[in-house]
């Protein structure tokens, strides 16, 4: 599991000219845990492509995320990916994964194996 990877005990143990860059998915940082890293000066900032509570999948969403207040911090809306170019991989290597999967071959990049826990 990656939930929390990045928690109060690992920001504390970065170098205070450090910048968090999240472009995986939220969770893996602790919104509560990297507020009080940026505002006490554990570490100097943070870019993230997206937050703990990803504000899409909210219903009636507002920002209420403390992160969006501070100086030190850059958010984008889970889109920094984008380019002409990734659409097009991501396209392609999705369909190619289909065809193996779908001609009896195994995926090249599957999440979990048959038979393993995730």
């Amino acid at each position: 599991m990656t939930h929390h990877t990045l928690d109060r005990a690992a920001l504390r143990r970065m170098k205070p000219t450090a910048v968090l860059v999240n472009t995986a998915r939220g969770p893996i940082v602790e919104d509560a845990a990297l507020h009080e890293a940026l505002t006490e000066g554990w570490i100097a900032g943070a870019a993230l492509d997206d937050l703990e509570e990803e504000p899409a999948k909210q219903r009636d969403w507002r920002p209420g995320n403390p992160l969006f207040a501070l100086p030190n911090v850059i958010v984008t809306p889970h889109a920094a990916y984008h380019s002409e170019q990734a659409v097009e991989t991501v396209r392609r290597v999705a369909a190619e994964e289909a065809v193996r999967v779908l001609t009896g071959q195994g995926a090249r990049y599957p999440v979990n194996e048959v038979g393993k826990p995730g």
